[in-house]
């Protein structure tokens, strides 16, 4: 049966449908229609939210470079619209929007992704920038890792003019091939923090009141050139 409602529409044209008769069927088109209406507003609210939302920057106090900053509204905002995605997807409404819906969840989850392991690196990068950088006597004592951080410090500066030149969060964290280049330059990191600590360590074993030195403490008292003698 089609049935066209427009402004001429009478209570008698209703009656006479006898959708009395159909209270089932009447019952699950209009529960669908309502759930489908929920899902349509939650989606536009999703485009509205993240073509708006941006990271925050500042600049590294010692290489000038500029760094993201996660606010609190964007860490939450895309956890809570993740739970809101996982939902609707468990819904039996889901097959119009299904589309959708996915395409969403891809890049919310991708963008968690990057940002997670992009601020991973990001403090990473800053902790030993200053002291393979900045420090000669760790550049002597370590020329190996030294020229890999020199490397990793190149490759993260140019990943970051990449990542500045596009502010809008989903834009951003979905750039083609940018979790794996993180990816990347995390495991690097990951090995000059370990040729770090064993050369600490071995500072440790010949002075073993350097124990109870912190490692920011230990790495400024060799860098002036102040290790103790025995």
């Amino acid at each position: 049966v089609k049935f066209v409602m427009d402004d001429s529409t009478t209570l008698a044209d209703l009656l006479n449908l006898n959708l009395h008769n159909y209270e089932d069927e009447v019952r699950n088109i209009v529960d669908k229609s309502v759930k489908e209406m929920s899902m349509e507003k939650v989606l536009k609210e999703l485009n509205t939210t993240w073509a708006t939302m941006e990271f925050e920057h500042e600049k590294h106090p010692r290489t000038g470079i500029t760094i993201i900053k996660t606010s609190e509204e964007l860490i939450e905002t895309l956890e809570d619209n993740q739970v809101q995605l996982q939902n609707m997807m468990t819904s039996k409404y889901i097959a119009h929007f299904l589309q959708e819906v996915s395409m969403w969840q891809k890049k919310l989850s991708t963008a968690d992704q990057v940002i997670s392991i992009y601020m991973e690196v990001q403090r990473t990068w800053s902790h030993l920038e200053s002291i393979f950088i900045g420090s000669e006597d760790i550049r002597k004592q370590l020329p190996e890792d030294s020229r890999r951080f020199d490397g990793i410090d190149t490759d993260f500066k140019e990943l970051v003019n990449q990542v500045e030149r596009t502010t809008n969060v989903i834009e951003s964290t979905n750039q083609p091939h940018l979790y794996e280049r993180l990816e990347a330059l995390q495991k690097e990191l990951a090995l000059c923090e370990k040729a770090l600590a064993e050369y600490l360590e071995t500072k440790r074993l010949a002075f073993p009141r350097f124990y109870f030195v912190s490692s920011a403490d230990l790495l400024d008292i060799l860098s002036n050139g102040n290790d103790p003698v025995t």
